[in-house]
């Protein structure tokens, strides 16, 4: 997306946003256990920070539709900020989660905003690249966040030999998102003139945007692949543990699958001209598949290959599945439809790691991969019976 002074500062926008979001999670947690939290508080905390995105997503949607992507997104922006220092001056466990709520928030916020703004800045282009480039500088700012705000805290400056300073990691969150906020004005002056074009349209209903041909598909695989990121984070480490493999070694493979996602959404228009949508989203899946089935029975080297294989199997999807989503709605729809989707996903991510953590956990780690690969080859399943994915498609 190069050439235009919004595509920078969106760019730049979403990655601050992002390294932001990564380290605060890290330092919100740490600061948690360092006040005495017990597991169950842990998850409470890694459910405060999901929860607003399934209560808030569609309404944030309809918002951006009236009122622009680009002042959704500095409302979010500002809604983290206020997060991160209630983190900083406001003591208690209790506190914490409010906290952490409002970080969430923010986030998604953020990302309806975002992916909006996007949606409708490339209308007349090409929306495959305009996405790619979008969840790239957030991969890349998921990659830079959590080393950045660890160094950060381990600073000898701060800990004096210590323990984490997880003060000092707050604050370089909480600059992370300051510096973010400056990148709202040239977005804004771009959608100011989409908003007075398009004031006259409403926004279509959520009932109506499920009733559109393919839509339901198009929530599906996006669901899918994003359970499949979640379940891999969460069960990696009980496989490294049953082949011993060391907590720095998952941390070099979990950032190998990050860096492959990265460098697979490169490019991404042309493989889409290429391929079509429908061809790539399906062979991805099918690559993050056989990667689920073949990690219980490897080792640590041949763990690395199928990091590359979800690498590229979980990160093409992301942005096609966006630009498929905004393809099936009109352009002062797009911001809602955008929410629905993160509303499904949310959706999604909460209740099939609860039925495969029921119906397959007692086959052990080889149930909890091969479920997980079950519900990517039905989404595969659903794509490859698509006929209107690709962009010109009837």
């Amino acid at each position: 997306m190069p050439g235009r002074p919004w595509r920078i500062a969106l760019s730049s926008q979403a990655a601050l946003v992002q390294a932001s979001w990564t380290g605060v999670r890290l330092m919100i947690g740490y600061r948690a256990l360092a006040l005495g939290a017990d597991p169950f508080v842990i998850g409470l905390l890694a459910t405060s920070f999901a929860l607003p995105a399934l209560l808030g997503a569609l309404p944030a949607g309809r918002w951006s539709d009236r009122a622009g992507g680009p002042v959704v997104a500095l409302a979010g922006v500002l809604l983290a900020v206020g997060g991160t220092v209630c983190a900083l001056v406001l003591p208690g466990l209790l506190l914490l989660l409010v906290s952490a709520g409002c970080v969430g928030l923010g986030l998604i916020v953020v990302m309806i905003g975002q992916q909006t703004f996007v949606a409708n800045a490339s209308a007349t282009g090409d929306t495959d690249a305009a996405f790619g480039t979008l969840t790239t500088a957030a991969s890349i700012g998921q990659l830079i966040g959590p080393p950045l705000v660890t160094v950060t805290a381990s600073l000898p400056v701060f800990t004096g030999g210590g323990e984490l300073h997880t003060t000092a990691g707050i604050i370089a969150c909480g600059v992370l998102l300051v510096l973010a906020l400056p990148c709202y004005l040239p977005m804004r002056r771009w959608d100011r003139n989409r908003i007075q074009a398009t004031r006259t349209a409403d926004p279509e209903r959520v009932t109506q945007l499920l009733r559109t041909p393919q839509m339901w598909r198009s929530l599906i695989v996006s669901g899918a692949v994003l359970v499949s990121v979640d379940m891999m984070y969460a069960f990696v480490p009980v496989w490294a543990t049953d082949r011993g493999v060391s907590a720095t070694v998952v941390g070099m493979l979990l950032a190998l699958r990050a860096a492959v996602t990265v460098a697979s959404r490169v490019g991404l228009s042309q493989l889409v001209r290429r391929f079509g949508r429908r061809m790539l989203i399906t062979v991805s899946i099918g690559s993050a598949a056989a990667g689920l089935i073949a990690l219980p029975f490897v080792g640590a080297w041949g763990a690395g290959a199928v990091m590359v294989a979800l690498g590229v199997g979980l990160g093409i999807p992301q942005p096609l599945t966006m630009s498929w989503v905004t393809s099936l709605t009109r352009a002062e729809s797009h911001g809602t439809a955008l929410g629905m989707r993160l509303t499904s996903n949310r959706v999604a991510q909460i209740t099939v790691p609860l039925a495969i953590g029921a119906l397959a956990g007692p086959f052990g780690i080889v149930g909890i991969f091969w479920a997980n690969a079950v519900v990517l080859m039905g989404a595969m399943g659903v794509m490859a019976t698509t006929r209107q994915a690709d962009p010109g498609a009837a």
